[in-house]
């Protein structure tokens, strides 16, 4: 081993090395304090990363470890180690940053985890090294591997030193009053330059069900249970045998008292229920029930059919179909944007997107609150131009392929 040429031995030496020295500074110093590099310090690091990478490369003639940097040994052996570290990742249950690890060796948080990152700075060296290489030796057979190099090397230094600099918060605003705080995952509330005032929150959901039920409340057949979906055309229909006349559909009803019984009435107001009345007929037509069947609100308690001792016919919950909050966005720099937000659908202003993350959930579509998480990462244009680049890399290679393949078949 260490005879020149250096081959894969060395470079799993190499890669062995700096796991144990990665251990040893995670078990002395404590994980990586990705906070510190927030900016400048970012800025700072990155300007220092370049400058090692062209010392290292200006070096080459002289130092024979920075020339096997370059070489395709030292490229499979850095991403084998960075393999295994990401399979590793991958079984391993993480925790959020803002959490300690849960194991004593450091696993569960292995974005700060020392021998993970000294992994990835060796896979950063050797793809920085070789692109600075495809570079300065221009050749035009080159360029999609230099397009492919340059953008794994943006992607990996800017989504590391970028990380710094996210911020991810949560918002809760009421309807009707302007929220500018938000916490972190800390609880450590900030004041942002955006603020946020919901006007409107809104649950597009699918037609009413009725399902049968046995008498500890499970729904039949177990497992796979049957369901009558109530379009406002539907008259008639059957249900575990059962034949189910629909008298009566109101979308948006209130419990009402008359004649001396329980009757549903058009409600269109916070609270309102889906409301049916239902004639049951059994299967042998001898037993026939008739009442009214609600989905119950915050407002008012559901109401089933009971048909025998042990079935029951009821109308669960109705399935949401779309969630979105009606909100005005005011900003520092004077804009006032009215937006719709749904989930996963966020809405971009100053660098900021805003995700519909939770509502009242007691309320449903009623709901007169909305949990709103704001994210801003100020380094993802560079992270999404490294990734433009791969792929247009990605795409020349195979153009290339295809054409040598035509000219040599």
């Amino acid at each position: 081993m260490w005879n020149k040429p250096w081959k894969y031995k060395e470079g799993i030496a190499i890669g062995a090395g700096l796991v144990i020295t990665g251990q040893l500074l995670q078990l002395t110093a404590g994980p990586i304090d990705w906070s510190v590099f927030a900016f400048p310090a970012n800025a700072i690091a990155l300007a220092c990363t370049v400058l090692v990478l062209a010392t290292i490369y200006a070096l080459r003639p002289h130092v024979y470890l920075f020339r096997y940097l370059t070489t395709t040994y030292s490229a499979t052996t850095a991403l084998g180690f960075a393999a295994l570290m990401t399979v590793i990742m991958g079984l391993t249950r993480q925790v959020p940053a803002s959490m300690p690890a849960t194991d004593a060796i450091g696993l569960t948080r292995m974005l700060s985890y020392w021998p993970f990152v000294w992994i990835y700075l060796w896979v950063t060296i050797t793809v920085g090294e070789t692109a600075i290489h495809q570079l300065l030796s221009m050749k035009r057979r080159n360029i999609p591997s230099l397009l492919c190099h340059a953008g794994l090397l943006l992607v990996l230094v800017t989504a590391t030193l970028g990380s710094a600099d996210m911020r991810r918060l949560k918002m809760i605003c009421y309807k009707g009053q302007p929220e500018w705080r938000a916490t972190d995952g800390q609880m450590r509330m900030h004041e942002l330059p955006i603020a946020i005032q919901l006007d409107s929150f809104t649950i597009d959901q699918y037609p009413p069900r009725l399902l049968m039920a046995d008498a500890r409340g499970n729904a039949l057949p177990e497992g796979t249970p049957q369901s009558l979906l109530l379009e406002p055309s539907l008259r008639q229909g059957k249900l575990l045998g059962w034949g189910i006349k629909i008298e009566q559909n109101i979308s948006e009803a209130a419990p009402k008292i008359m004649d001396a019984s329980m009757q549903y009435v058009p409600w269109m107001s916070s609270g309102a229920v889906s409301a049916v009345l239902v004639e049951a007929t059994s299967p042998d037509g001898k037993t026939r029930k008739k009442d009214w069947i609600s989905d119950g609100s915050y407002l008012f308690p559901s109401q089933t059919l009971t048909l025998t001792d042990s079935l029951r016919l009821f109308m669960p919950q109705r399935e949401p179909l779309r969630y979105a909050s009606t909100v005005q966005i005011f900003t520092k720099t004077g804009k006032c944007e009215t937006a719709e937000i749904e989930v996963n659908k966020p809405f971009a202003v100053d660098g900021w997107k805003i995700y519909l993350l939770d509502y009242n959930k007691r309320m449903g579509r009623w709901s007169d609150k909305s949990t709103f998480e704001l994210v801003a990462d100020p380094w993802l244009p560079a992270v999404y131009t490294g990734i433009c680049l791969l792929l247009a890399g990605a795409v020349m290679v195979f153009i290339t392929a295809q054409r040598r393949k035509e000219e040599h078949p």
